[in-house]
């Protein structure tokens, strides 16, 4: 049995155990990112509705985050949680095998969350890790030799 992350008609299935990693994960970087109390109050919301979560629990989006500021807020997470453990900042540092389908899986997850944004805000971006990053990057502009 699986548990299975959806937003409408699009979802996902990964195992049990991976689903308790992304919530206890997406905690954890909530916790890192929060800036506000209603953040803060999203977090707590989130960690008492997850006492509750069982395997083949069915994750769907537009029930959990009702809320459009509290999908965004998870959203940016997500992306975040993908971004710490491909940084090996969150997780299991001693081995790698695990990280790259929790990256995706974490990364996966803030997608559905943005899509379900975009259907109200259609150019809406979370501001990540890496898009801050990103920026950064591109502002100090590319150094091409020949």
């Amino acid at each position: 049995m699986a548990s299975c992350i959806s937003y409408q008609d699009q979802f996902f299935h990964v195992s049990n155990q991976r689903f308790y990693s992304l919530i206890a994960f997406g905690l954890e970087a909530a916790q890192r990112t929060a800036q506000t109390d209603a953040e803060r109050s999203f977090i707590s919301t989130l960690k008492q509705s997850s006492d509750a979560f069982y395997p083949g629990y069915d994750f769907a989006i537009e029930r959990e985050f009702s809320c459009r500021d509290e999908r965004k807020f998870w959203a940016r997470v997500f992306f975040d949680l993908a971004h710490l453990i491909f940084c090996r900042e969150i997780g299991n540092r001693d081995v790698s095998f695990w990280q790259s389908s929790a990256v995706g899986d974490a990364y996966l997850f803030g997608r559905l969350i943005t899509r379900s944004v975009q259907e109200e805000e259609n150019a809406w971006q979370p501001k990540t890790m890496a898009s801050i990053e990103a920026d950064a990057f591109q502002k100090k502009g590319v150094n091409v030799r020949l």
